[in-house]
């Protein structure tokens, strides 16, 4: 692609230079942006910083950049540099270069275009996609247009593996959602709550991995395989978690960005390292775009539960959910959510009904960071008085989460974040009254 350059006035080299990798071979000259280069005057500068680049010497062209901080620190300038580590395969700081960038200039798509080239290049298909769909809610020329669509295309046709690794330390003042209070009034006596049924705080450490493979059967059809891992260990023992799931089936490319799944799942989870329930069921889901920022994904389950403490915690669930999807800008999204479920349990008094929605945003922060915030409201309704209380149970439950995620810190494309929450459950039942703050610090990789 470079020896092509030599034959473009210097004007086109500049403007053009910046994503040269990205273009297909039959893609022809790119439109040149009405951005001015910055080093156009210049054409001492400007001839060696070309004479570098047709040569393939892009040290040499690095170095000339790197030793010109008025050109380096403007938009083209950075989106130049970031273009030579990748081409120099210094990955991680040409990302770490570009999201610092898009911190200060959250509307540069040509950025977030770049970004997206890279982790297509790397192979990291889902934040390639993610950032491909950032870019094009942006302001970019027909001609990128068309290459983040031959892009999404390649991705949907090669989306055959993917694997993803978190791993964090997070403090929480409530590990077993439990109320502070002391006493508890069961068949209308008073009743002391014993220590471990109490509010109890301190540290959880967890590790999750998920895995998919995907098999092509047909240019619409492919089977879907999945498996996903999560331990959880946390102050005492007493409230260690673990759980393994997988799950199987076919999926079905319904129509272009629009995909529908039907899988059969299994779902183990222990609790205090003792076995505690197994789930079994089928699920469908679906992803759709009714345009180009905008993503809906939707789904319904079954399951059949085994509870391995107790009979009358077994029987069914089911429900659904829904998401939409918003992208804004390169680097900003609204998501909506709503999910409704129901427990249909063998106890007389155990079945109950759970609704769930929750509005969030992206947002661009100083100092490289994004930050996304959620807020959510819950509400669980039993079907039946309890015998204990004399009341039919309803919790009610508000939050608001924050992650902050730093983009310009990675090293091997592994990036830090930092999440927040806090909760206020409400009930008429002493149990279910309780509050939860929980800071997460952790680290997450795509493969």
């Amino acid at each position: 692609m470079i020896r092509s350059l030599s034959a473009w006035p210097l004007g086109l080299i500049v403007a053009g230079l910046f994503f040269a990798r990205a273009l297909p071979a039959q893609a022809g000259p790119i439109q040149q942006q009405a951005e001015p280069p910055p080093f156009a005057g210049d054409q001492g500068f400007s001839q060696a910083l070309v004479g570098a680049i047709r040569s393939g010497d892009y040290p040499a062209a690095l170095a000339l950049i790197d030793a010109r901080p008025d050109i380096a620190a403007t938009a083209a300038g950075v989106r130049l540099r970031a273009e030579l580590l990748a081409r120099l395969a210094r990955t991680s700081e040409a990302i770490a270069l570009l999201e610092g960038h898009l911190a200060r200039d959250p509307v540069d798509a040509l950025a977030r275009f770049q970004v997206a080239e890279i982790h297509f290049a790397g192979g990291r298909d889902r934040s390639a996609t993610l950032a491909y769909r950032l870019a094009l809610a942006g302001s970019l020329d027909d001609t990128r247009r068309r290459i983040i669509r031959a892009r999404l295309d390649a991705l949907a046709e090669r989306r055959m593996l993917s694997v993803s690794v978190s791993a964090s330390v997070a403090p929480d003042s409530n590990l077993n959602n439990a109320t502070s209070a002391t006493n508890v009034e069961i068949y209308g006596l008073p009743f002391v709550l014993s220590d471990e049924a109490r509010r109890r705080s301190g540290v959880a450490a967890s590790v999750s991995a998920n895995v998919q493979r995907r098999w092509p059967l047909t240019e619409r059809y492919a089977v879907v395989t999945g498996a996903a891992l999560t331990v959880v260990e946390a102050s005492g023992a007493a409230f260690d978690q673990s759980q393994w799931a997988l799950d199987a089936g076919i999926e079905m490319e319904t129509a272009r960005d629009a995909l529908a799944s039907l899988s059969v799942t299994h779902r183990d989870i222990d609790f205090a390292h003792a076995d505690f329930e197994r789930w079994t069921g089928v699920r469908a889901e679906a992803q759709a775009y009714s345009n180009a920022q905008t993503r809906w994904d939707g789904s319904l389950h079954y399951d059949a539960i085994d509870n391995q403490l107790s009979d009358a915690q077994s029987g069914g669930a089911y429900g659904g959910a829904v998401s939409r999807t918003h992208f804004l800008g390169p680097s900003s999204l609204w998501r909506v959510s709503a999910a409704a479920d129901v427990r249909d349990l063998n106890g007389p008094e155990a079945d109950f009904k759970e609704q769930q929605v929750a509005a969030g945003r992206l947002f661009a922060l100083p100092v490289s960071t994004l930050l996304f915030a959620q807020v959510f409201a819950r509400k669980r309704t039993f079907d039946r008085p309890s015998t204990f209380f004399g009341v039919r149970r309803d919790d009610r439950e508000i939050g608001i989460s924050l992650r902050l995620s730093k983009r310009d810190w990675a090293f091997r494309n592994v990036f830090p974040f930092i999440q927040l929450s806090a909760s206020r459950s409400s009930s008429n039942v002493v149990l279910g009254r309780y509050s939860r703050e929980r800071m997460e610090f952790g680290v997450t990789r795509d493969f």
